[in-house]
């Protein structure tokens, strides 16, 4: 189980997710990612396993300076043997004042309500988890990666899926939000599965 303690929550990341250390060096990340890639899709074309490593670190990157309490990233062999890379993100919202209780069905269909509001072409909207209702947002982002990251002078364009899940907390006012970021739109209904497995698997108390 992985646990974030800021806000008395666990949940349980599957086979093929590494969790990574919020404070190290990007450069070190990178090589081990890559060294992961090698190992994993042996393979692999050059260019697939740069685009793996990179694209991963850019979410990373992005995710941690916004405040992130916990960052892990798979690398899958979907069907045909292809490489596959996703990241996810958990970031906790505490709010400084509130109620001790709140009133976590409203609180997420006030999300889900604001969710549709800011992403109009999104899907979304509320799910039952065994920890309590949660509101969902899936989309399409369109990212401008700093061509840097490849030696290029331009920033490089890329598309990424991302599906959002806004947990409201038992433990007082605030939430939990799990992100999951792939490029690999091709097989988002895999993913879609593997982020199932990690919500429903939320829960108070270490198992």
């Amino acid at each position: 189980m992985t646990d974030v303690d800021v806000a008395d929550l666990w949940f349980e990341l599957p086979a093929g997710f590494v969790e990574f250390d919020l404070a190290e060096d990007p450069e070190s990340r990178m090589l081990r990612m890559a060294d992961a890639v090698d190992t994993l899709f042996t393979d692999a074309t050059p260019e697939q396993k740069f685009s793996l490593v990179i694209s991963g670190e850019h979410v990373l990157t992005t995710m941690i300076a916004a405040g992130a309490a916990h960052v892990s990233s798979c690398l899958l062999r979907m069907p045909g043997d292809e490489p596959s890379q996703a990241t996810l993100c958990v970031l906790v919202e505490r709010p400084a004042t509130g109620p001790e209780v709140q009133d976590r069905q409203a609180a997420a269909r006030r999300t889900a309500a604001q969710w549709r509001e800011l992403h109009p072409d999104a899907e979304v909207g509320l799910v039952m988890l065994p920890y309590g209702i949660c509101a969902l947002c899936v989309r399409e982002q369109h990212l401008a990666v700093p061509g840097a990251l490849f030696g290029l002078p331009d920033p490089v364009p890329a598309t990424v899926r991302q599906a959002e899940v806004w947990v409201p907390l038992k433990t007082g006012p605030g939430a939990v939000l799990f992100v999951l970021t792939t490029q690999d739109v091709r097989h988002w209904a895999q993913y879609v599965d593997v982020l199932s497995g990690i919500v429903k698997s939320i829960s108070e108390e270490r198992v």
